[in-house]
């Protein structure tokens, strides 16, 4: 085999492994919605991002139409990684909607089911 083709198939196999990671984290972020309890945040609605996040901006500006600027409170990972670990959050953009006693659930994926969850009488 010639150095072309042994870089050619170097780069095309590169290629295929990255594509199969970013297929297999797109679907961990994809999963179902989780009940989570003890929080120790108040009743309202928290967007976990990160700034490498592309689909962490639609996610911020759809949080926002719904709630307002000051509706909701954003966690990005690279300044509150604790925080993702001590909930569970596996994925971005990901939102945590905490009801008064405590307790609350949180959807991987866009916001919009979480929204449709959301009670601020609650």
């Amino acid at each position: 085999m010639s150095e072309l083709a042994v870089r050619l198939a170097l780069i095309a196999s590169a290629l295929l492994v990255a594509g199969v990671v970013v297929l297999y984290l797109r679907s961990r972020g994809q999963g179902r919605p989780v009940e989570v309890s003890d929080i120790g945040f108040e009743a309202g609605v928290y967007l976990f991002t990160s700034s490498a996040c592309q689909g962490c901006r639609s996610a911020r500006r759809r949080v926002r139409e719904e709630l307002g600027e000051s509706g909701f409170t954003e966690l990005n990972w690279e300044q509150s990684p604790g925080e993702f670990h001590r909930l569970g959050v596996a994925a971005v953009p990901s939102t945590l909607v905490v009801r008064s006693d405590d307790t609350g659930t949180l959807f991987p994926g866009q916001p919009d089911e979480a929204l449709r969850s959301y009670d601020p009488t609650a």
